[in-house]
């Protein structure tokens, strides 16, 4: 079974995608800051950078984007500056300083490194992607009945216009002709508002915003393969129902939800705490290790307590392959971008690591960043390289910790909401307390202190909760644990005798 858990908190809107009750995805978008990747913009040529090939671009944010060569040379782009690909060899050929030019943010800062833009323009829908000013009709690889693409090409070639093309999306494989066309004529049109306002108005500009994530988790993740939908409110209920009921017969059997436990009745948050944990055991015995660092993530294969059989080869292999399902889960859960070196346990036999590779390229399919095999070393390790977009879950939920001076990690204002919450959603669910002292160690309580009274604030005027810290000098680690709840008064005088 399927589940889509959609959990809107205090600071947080968070999707949970289950699969037969196992966390499968998870999505989060701050409130108060929406993800920028999708937005369109008329930006201005602020320098160019020839020895990197790349060029910064002015979008009105707070600190300009960056673009390379590569992500500048798309068709629409070429095609506007009446050049071809084999003469634009250098960035200082095609960009001028002060140029205005539109542009579509494609990753999210991470680190110390900006935002980085393209020029290849596409707007999503839930059958097609527009791609502006192209003459291609491209079909989702993950449709494969060769009848079902020739089909899809030719209602592609027969509805286009304008000169702008698109790539079928998975859920178009059995849709008709006219729900196709419909989002593709809703599409063009909002190009074509884009289009007239970057023709008259001065750079930079936001031009177009793009989708909530509510509105991201219906195009990208709603299909007939879910069968329930769970949301916390009715005002959310009528927004998924409303983009069900849009798409025709196609999801009549999924199921709408109202609930407000379903976060703690299908253990998400238990599930979601495993994404801080370096070590994930196996249901084998077996057991994986995953050490994220700046430049890339390391993710060390151990057998553990799995024995296996007499052949140590063959034990080695069903490790591997067991251990490649959890990385691959793991990898989309904590969004793990850029370079990942696998360290398998070793193998001689040649036909035993094209199992492995191929077992890699088959978990990796399904995700939907770009990712890429390139095979093993001669040490057993393997590696992948992975499209990034934003920050990892690791570097969100945590942050560099003073007292070791960066050599490890502690809990950030996130990890401090998620606790908080999810212990002040179980007190007033299950007692008439309105008020609760919170035991931490030394570090944690300080953090709260100095950079968490927003996140307090918040919390008491949401659930009617007056919130106390205790600090315990015995607790050494991040967490935040129930030390007194009842009644103000009562609190109040347990905290006087207290001192």
């Amino acid at each position: 079974m399927k589940q889509i858990i959609i959990n809107n908190s205090v600071f947080f809107d968070q999707v949970a995608i289950l699969k037969d009750g196992r966390l499968h995805d998870f999505m989060h978008e701050e409130k108060d800051y929406k993800s920028l990747v999708g937005n369109i913009y008329k930006g201005r040529v602020m320098n160019i950078l020839p020895g990197m090939e790349a060029a910064f671009i002015d979008v009105g944010l707070e600190k300009n984007a960056y673009i390379f060569l590569d992500d500048l040379l798309s068709d629409k782009f070429l095609k506007e500056k009446n050049l071809k690909k084999k003469d634009a060899k250098s960035i200082v050929n095609v960009l001028k300083k002060g140029e205005e030019i539109l542009v579509q943010i494609a990753r999210e800062p991470i680190g110390e490194k900006n935002i980085a833009v393209t020029t290849d323009i596409s707007i999503s829908g839930k059958y097609i992607a527009l791609i502006p000013k192209s003459t291609k009709v491209n079909i989702s690889k993950k449709i494969k009945d060769a009848e079902k693409r020739k089909r899809l090409t030719e209602i592609g070639k027969s509805i286009m216009t304008d000169g702008n093309g698109m790539i079928i999306r998975t859920f178009s494989e059995d849709c008709e002709r006219e729900e196709i066309e419909n989002e593709y004529n809703m599409l063009s049109s909002i190009y074509n508002q884009i289009e007239k306002e970057n023709n008259y108005s001065y750079a930079p500009k936001l031009l177009y915003k793009s989708n909530s994530l509510v509105e991201k988790v219906f195009l990208d993740s709603i299909d007939s393969t879910v069968d329930e939908i769970y949301v916390e409110d009715k005002k959310t209920k009528d927004k998924i129902t409303s983009l069900v009921k849009g798409c025709g017969d196609n999801l009549n059997d999924i199921r709408i939800i109202e609930s407000e436990r379903a976060f703690q009745d299908f253990n998400v948050e238990n599930q979601i705490k495993t994404l801080f944990q370096r070590k994930v055991e196996l249901e084998n015995g077996g057991s994986i290790f995953i050490d994220v660092t700046e430049a890339l993530t390391v993710i060390d294969v151990n057998s553990g307590k799995f024995i296996g059989s007499e052949n140590m080869e063959e034990t080695a292999l069903q490790i591997n392959l067991s251990a490649l399902d959890e990385i691959a889960l793991q990898v989309r859960l904590r969004n793990i971008s850029g370079i990942i070196l696998i360290d398998f346990i070793d193998v001689k036999s040649k036909d035993n690591i094209e199992i492995i590779v191929n077992k890699a390229k088959s978990v990796f399919k399904e995700d939907k960043a770009k990712t890429n095999i390139l095979g093993m070393t001669k040490l057993n390790l393997m590696e992948i390289t992975r499209k990034k977009n934003k920050d990892n879950f690791y570097n969100l939920i945590t942050q560099q910790c003073s007292h070791c001076s960066g050599s490890g990690r502690t809990g950030s204002k996130l990890y401090v909401f998620f606790r908080l919450e999810s212990i002040i959603k179980n007190i007033k669910r299950n007692t008439s307390s309105d008020a609760v002292v919170l035991k931490c160690g030394y570090l944690m309580n300080n953090f709260i202190k100095n950079n968490c009274t927003d996140i307090i604030k918040k919390v008491e005027n949401k659930y009617s909760i007056k919130l106390f810290f205790k600090m315990d000098d015995n607790m050494s680690t991040d967490d935040i644990v129930v030390d007194k709840i009842g009644k103000t008064n009562l609190i109040n005088s347990y905290l006087n005798e207290e001192k």
